[in-house]
């Protein structure tokens, strides 16, 4: 087979991966999201609970579509090798402090940034905030964590890595990534675009560039621990607990400060995430050379 054969190959299971994670996740997860947020207005009959198992399918689809599109081109042994990727811990500890500090550091740094008064750290509730960590992670692993990044980092960016290089790889997981989440945005506030959003062309654009930013950052990470979807999957669950986990230690604050705070955050995840990006990028010409 020729080298541009393989490179089609590679594409068109790129294309048969996205299109079935999309598929999965429009067509299972999306009629529930509907069901309850337009036609129950938010009330759950215990009917609705019979549609739990299909919901969940396609909550986690991005991870099914990784292993199945593995298992149909490359057999069963490739099959292993992306679970082993999963569940190798072997990696520096500089890496693990990396992937959990990191997102919260950048929610702390963006509430300095909004809110400047110093008195507003004096009562901070550490206690509050150990006891909210281990529930925030129990709560999300399930779901975004476990159930997309055998997806996105296991299947897609290796394979946009070799064919696009760190950049592009980057954007169209980015792209695809967040469009993926149609259905929470349409129907599912809170589920992917903060509900304090509302659902605008503005928050989809944030949206966007919060997803894309926390994919460099993943790049990297992936770049650095040789391929480790473990860091990823704790990366995304760093990413999805960090604001729920420092507000924990909090006073209360106020409506257009949280939505600030936010803004902040995305802009400071902007700038970390382009750092991370040159940087990923040069570990792939030195990984390649």
């Amino acid at each position: 087979m020729s080298s541009t054969n393989r490179i089609s190959g590679s594409v068109t299971h790129l294309r048969d991966f996205f299109g079935l994670a999309y598929l999965l996740t429009w067509a299972l997860l999306a009629p529930s999201f509907y069901l309850y947020s337009v036609v129950l207005n938010h009330s759950i009959p215990w009917w609705l609970w019979l549609l739990t198992p299909l919901a969940y399918l396609g909550a986690v689809a991005p991870s099914v579509a990784g292993l199945v599109i593995t298992a149909r081109t490359e057999g069963r042994d490739a099959v292993r090798g992306l679970v082993r990727s999963l569940i190798n811990g072997r990696l520096p500890f500089r890496w693990y402090l990396f992937t959990l500090v990191l997102p919260l550091a950048v929610t702390a740094l963006s509430i300095g940034l909004v809110d400047h008064d110093p008195a507003r750290w004096q009562p901070f509730a550490f206690g509050s905030v150990l006891l909210n960590l281990p529930v925030a992670y129990a709560l999300a692993l399930p779901f975004g964590p476990l159930g997309e990044e055998l997806g996105w980092r296991g299947y897609a960016l290796p394979r946009l890595l070799a064919r696009f290089g760190p950049v592009a790889a980057t954007l169209i997981i980015g792209v695809m990534w967040t469009f993926w989440h149609v259905p929470m945005m349409l129907w599912m506030p809170g589920a992917s675009i903060p509900a304090f959003m509302g659902l605008t062309t503005f928050s989809v654009a944030v949206y966007l560039c919060q997803i894309t930013a926390q994919s460099a950052i993943m790049t990297l990470i992936y770049l650095r621990t040789g391929g480790s979807v473990l860091l990823a999957v704790l990366a995304h669950l760093a990413f999805n607990t960090a604001g729920s986990i420092v507000f924990a230690g909090l006073p209360p604050f106020s409506f257009d400060h949280i939505r600030q705070i936010y803004l902040v955050k995305v802009a400071v995840l902007g700038l970390v995430g382009f750092a991370c990006l040159l940087w990923a990028s040069r570990e792939h010409r030195r990984q390649t050379a």
